[in-house]
């Protein structure tokens, strides 16, 4: 058999082909451009979260500033706590030893609150608003137990007033779906034992990233207040008949 010997500079190498040099270029050119856009995608992304988490802190504050001017227009006594995202009534709304009982005045100030935290709710910052926690507290005279029920029943005779305001039933439902009551017993001790029995009302938003969900319709009954609202007749304060323990933090303190 007769076989034509190529001329030797027509022989080339595969590894010297310039068409695997040009595929091995195109593809480290995909993978540069791969990474600078999944650099770009990401900066973006990160971009994005920060824009909506100094979004939401801006709005927020708008909330507690619409709350706080509605309630100097309205003349209402309210203490916001930014920080701790809490609001309370000041020395107004403390409690007596072993009591949950309001003062009419403190009552008639939480039914003009609701009006307010209502309003809030329906403007464009309020979109941040999950729910509205109303939480109650206890000094330390008494067990732990004890106080807990205590603390509750103070959480509760808010709420039960915050169900007197007058508005409409839709937004009495709509005020039911946002509230949840917490009690606490001795777990917040304030500078002294008349501080430390209170109720504050504490403003829980929604998270950079989350989204509110959907909120079932249902039409439960809103009923009675299980709990007096006022002192019967004739009812007296109760007194300790023993001295007080020292308060704590405090040397020989008593009440």
């Amino acid at each position: 058999m007769n076989l034509r010997k190529l001329p030797e500079r027509k022989r080339l190498d595969v590894g010297d082909n310039p068409f695997w040099i040009s595929y091995a270029d195109l593809m480290t050119a995909l993978v540069m451009l791969f990474l600078v856009v999944m650099s770009i995608s990401m900066i973006a992304v990160a971009s994005r979260d920060e824009v909506r988490q100094n979004q939401r802190k801006d709005e927020i504050t708008k909330v507690f500033d619409a709350l706080e001017q509605s309630a100097a227009q309205s003349n209402l006594p309210l203490v916001i706590n930014r920080k701790e995202q809490t609001l309370s009534f000041g020395n107004s709304a403390r409690f007596e030893l072993d009591s949950f009982y309001l003062s009419a005045q403190v009552r008639q100030q939480l039914k003009d609150f609701v009006p307010m935290l209502l309003k809030v709710r329906k403007k464009g910052e309020g979109k941040w608003l999950k729910r509205v926690h109303i939480e109650g507290y206890t000094d330390d005279i008494g067990t732990y137990l004890y106080n807990v029920r205590l603390s509750m029943n103070r959480a509760q005779a808010v709420l039960c007033t915050l169900m007197e305001a007058e508005v409409s039933e839709a937004q009495r439902r709509e005020l039911q779906r946002m509230i949840i009551i917490d009690g606490a017993a001795s777990t917040s001790i304030r500078s002294s034992r008349e501080e430390s029995r209170r109720v504050e009302i504490r403003l829980e938003f929604l998270r950079h990233d989350e989204v509110l969900a959907a909120q079932p319709e249902w039409e439960m009954p809103l009923g009675r207040c299980p709990i007096p609202l006022e002192p019967e007749v004739g009812e007296k304060p109760k007194v300790l008949d023993e001295p007080l323990p020292p308060f704590p933090g405090t040397t020989n303190r008593e009440e």
